[in-house]
């Protein structure tokens, strides 16, 4: 595969992501759709680099907004860079404004926004062109599997029929009744969600005023609406008039951060579960419950873990279903697997069937299935009835 071009209307981005990552693809890809313009670098079918034109998907700005960072240390650090030319996560990490593990995490999710923004594009062109290696990257290493980026943009579109449920329209003004906030740091999402709520502006006014993607504002959203903190109102749309339009451009001035914190992963966990989406819901919950153990995120691990118990012994056990490994011993021998992992799989004969094979483990009966099915996301194993 050498090369590849096309538009959105024929060949959607999804299919595009599968149909690259599949072939552990190695090149550049191009995306435009009006005056929107993405760039991505792809190396082995993972996403090592990106670039948009679009001011809320700049490193910068993903950094403000998940509270790693001040605006005035951001300028301080474009200022730094302008004079070194060192990219701009190396010149945060080298003066100890950012730790390195939190740059490398947020290049892997601006790496993911970047694509999963245009995942819902039904018109735009596409340009692939692909190269034996990917151009080496002066900035700090970070990379997402296509693969991987494809299955969230799956997940993403049950968790956008929860929200639209909700919040139907980008016009939308909200209501809000601060007694049921949780708690708020000055300069956080939340505080500056509330400010704009109380002033008027619509939820499309909100997402260019923080500056803030999509899906990353309705999801925020949404976990103040599950508190019953936010609603949209009842009264008809403010009419755009002039005073309106004024409101939303000193709105759209403002650049915030916010925190990371446990609290907004556990209520991201209750947005995937509400959803139907029990697998990325259940791992939210244990991400919450490992940075800040409560009774509240152990009772949600509980219940996600109960939940996930159920669709996975229905899609595995339900009927006789037999494993059979999709590649050859010696090739698992270079895989980097867990002991459980390669305990599991070298009861795989393809006679015995999951239920079989899960009941004489030694792991629990949730890990032993999540790793069996995982094998098959990763297509180490195949399923057959019996």
């Amino acid at each position: 595969m050498r090369g590849l071009n096309g538009d959105f209307s024929t060949m959607p981005l999804k299919d595009l992501v599968v149909y690259l990552g599949n072939r552990r693809a190695t090149g550049s890809l191009r995306m435009e759709r009006g005056e929107v313009r993405k760039q991505l670098v792809l190396s082995d079918g993972s996403v090592v680099c990106a670039s948009s034109n679009q001011p809320r998907e700049y490193f910068g700005q993903f950094l403000l907004n998940m509270g790693h960072l001040t605006q005035a240390q951001l300028e301080k650090a474009f200022a730094t860079q302008t004079q070194t030319r060192v990219f701009l996560g190396r010149v945060l990490v080298m003066t100890g404004v950012v730790a390195e593990a939190t740059v490398r995490s947020t290049l892997s999710h601006k790496f993911r926004e970047t694509l999963l923004d245009a995942f819902h594009w039904e018109d735009g062109d596409f340009t692939f062109e692909a190269s034996d290696s990917a151009p080496e990257i002066a900035g700090l290493d970070a990379a997402v599997d296509l693969l991987d980026i494809h299955r969230e943009g799956e997940f993403r579109e049950t968790a956008w029929q929860a929200i639209r449920a909700v919040f139907p329209s980008g016009a939308a003004r909200l209501t809000v009744d601060e007694r049921k906030l949780p708690e708020r740091k000055p300069g956080s999402m939340d505080e500056r969600i509330v400010q704009l709520i109380q002033d008027g502006v619509s939820i499309d006014g909100m997402a260019r005023a923080l500056h803030a993607t999509d899906f990353f504002l309705y999801q925020r959203l949404y976990a103040l609406y599950r508190l019953d903190a936010v609603k949209v109102s009842e009264h008809a749309p403010v009419p755009v008039t002039a005073a309106v339009v004024e409101e939303d451009k000193a709105a759209e001035a403002a650049i915030i951060g916010s925190e990371s914190s446990s609290d907004e992963v556990l209520q991201a966990a209750q947005l995937f579960l509400d959803a139907g989406n029990v697998r990325d819901g259940e791992a939210l919950a244990r991400q919450a419950h490992e940075m800040a153990p409560s009774p509240r995120t152990a009772a949600l691990v509980k219940t996600a873990q109960e939940k996930l118990l159920v669709v996975l012994r229905r899609e595995l056990m339900e009927s006789p279903r037999v494993p059979a490994l999709q590649v050859a011993p010696a090739q698992l021998k270079t895989l980097q697997l867990t002991s459980p992992e390669r305990y599991l799989l070298s009861r795989i004969d393809g006679q015995r069937d999951v239920a079989t094979i899960v009941h004489v483990s030694p792991l629990q009966e949730l890990d032993a299935l999540k790793f069996i099915h995982g094998f098959l996301d990763m297509g180490l194993v195949k399923l057959s009835a019996r």
